[in-house]
């Protein structure tokens, strides 16, 4: 046998060049197989078939023939006489089949280079794409740990990037640095989805609000545009939008720039009410409640004298954050008030004390028609109210009103202007109040 120096195949003794390759079989020198055996020689001795060669004449070279190492070249044409070519006849055997010539040789290894070529570009090919699909499954959150992204550290991170080193080793080489990059991005593309995932699951939780619609606002600047084109000093309002979540000692009033000042409380009966749900007995609660439903002056001093009296409900309004409202007198003294004694109150006080009846579920008794005394309500619009009317031409309008879908608590309060005015004025307020809670 004859072992190829280029692919190592093994080769039968007589063959000239590898059949697995095509390159020149090479073979030691001294050796009498160095060459593979030719036409006219027998079984492993040199013997000489050629006459010509037998009598001192010169033989040409015969293909494969060559030195060691050496390319094989074609036979090359020699004359001969008649005599040889008669002998050459009779006595060789017919010519062998041509041996691989050498351009064939190179073309074969020329296209197996160029296979190799396109299988590198194809592994490489595989590689990259595998290693950005990890990327971009990573990324997403397809495959990964998250309690391991969240806890990582330089260990585990190596961990990671030794693992896609592992995957990618068989594709590609010399791409651990991207890897280690790709590992890096991937893990902090995590982390922040997983932040931001964590942070609209506290935003939910905290507002407990995801699917309600917003809370219309009402704003002081809307409220004073209509207030100060009657007065600027004998003219207040104030209005809240009450939702589930209204708190009426701490909620932000809209205000004009009267609405904490004090003015008399004529119609005020709120106080009352609900110092006798926090602090009184069945006969305050009842007497609060018919005064409230009738606009009773009677029932209303009676709740007020089972509470203790009217210091009792001052008492009550100062801790509850009703600075404005004080009570001197009891209700429908006309005799008390002409001599100085007042109930008095605020836009600002009156209006969070309505968003507080409400709360309790108390808005519905407050029933009083103030459409028939002038004031226009807006189509749709549901007015739970009380008027009332004092000293110094007072005319003051408590209402808390629902329209689409929202609710509000509206005090409007007046001086020196009559009825008229103060019925006007609670108009547009009221138009002004219904646009808002239809946004």
């Amino acid at each position: 046998m004859v072992y190829c120096t280029e692919c190592g195949f093994a080769n039968n003794e007589h063959d000239a060049f590898c059949s697995q390759c095509g390159s020149p079989l090479e073979r030691p020198s001294g050796s009498v197989s160095a060459a593979p055996p030719m036409p006219g020689f027998e079984g492993d001795g040199p013997t000489l078939m050629n006459p010509d060669a037998a009598n001192g004449q010169p033989t040409a070279n015969m293909p494969g023939s060559t030195a060691q190492g050496g390319i094989p070249m074609p036979a090359a044409a020699v004359p001969s006489t008649s005599s040889t070519t008669s002998n050459t006849s009779t006595n060789a055997p017919a010519n062998p089949a041509a041996a691989p010539s050498v351009g064939a040789g190179i073309a074969s290894n020329a296209n197996k280079g160029s296979n190799a070529l396109i299988a590198v570009l194809l592994v490489s090919i595989c590689a990259v794409a595998l290693a950005i699909g990890l990327f971009i499954t990573h990324a997403m959150g397809v495959w990964g740990s998250s309690d391991q992204t969240q806890t990582a550290q330089a260990s585990s991170a190596e961990t990671v990037e030794n693992g896609e080193q592992g995957d990618d080793s068989a594709d590609s080489k010399g791409s651990s640095s991207k890897n280690k990059k790709k590992a890096n991005s991937g893990k902090d593309a995590s982390e922040d989805s997983e932040g931001a995932d964590e942070s609209k699951s506290d935003t939910r939780k905290e507002t407990g609000k995801e699917s309600e619609p917003a809370v219309p606002v009402i704003t002081s600047s809307q409220l004073s545009g209509i207030a100060d084109s009657y007065s600027s000093s004998d003219v207040a309002v104030a209005a809240l939008v009450i939702d589930d979540d209204t708190d009426a000692a701490d909620a932000t009033v809209a205000a004009t720039t009267q609405a904490g000042t004090q003015f008399v409380a004529a119609g005020l009966y709120l106080p009352v009410y609900l110092a006798a749900q926090s602090n009184g007995d069945d006969n305050a609660k009842s007497q609060a409640s018919v005064m409230m439903s009738d606009m009773d002056n009677n029932a209303g001093n009676a709740a007020a004298a089972a509470l203790g009296g009217w210091s009792s409900v001052n008492s009550w309004a100062s801790s509850n954050g009703y600075g404005n409202t004080t009570f001197n007198r009891d209700y429908g003294d006309v005799a008390a008030s002409n001599a100085g004694y007042e109930n008095y109150s605020s836009a600002k006080d009156a209006t969070r004390m309505l968003a507080a009846v409400d709360a309790k579920g108390a808005s519905d008794l407050m029933n009083v028609d103030i459409a028939s005394e002038g004031v226009v309500i807006p189509s749709g619009m549901t007015v739970h109210a009380h008027r009332g009317q004092g000293i110094q031409n007072t005319w003051n309008y408590f209402a808390v009103v629902e329209a689409h879908g929202h609710k509000a608590a509206v005090s409007v309060v007046t001086q020196n202007q009559g009825q008229a005015v103060a019925a006007e004025l609670m108009s547009k307020v009221l138009a002004s109040v219904d646009s808002t809670l239809d946004q």
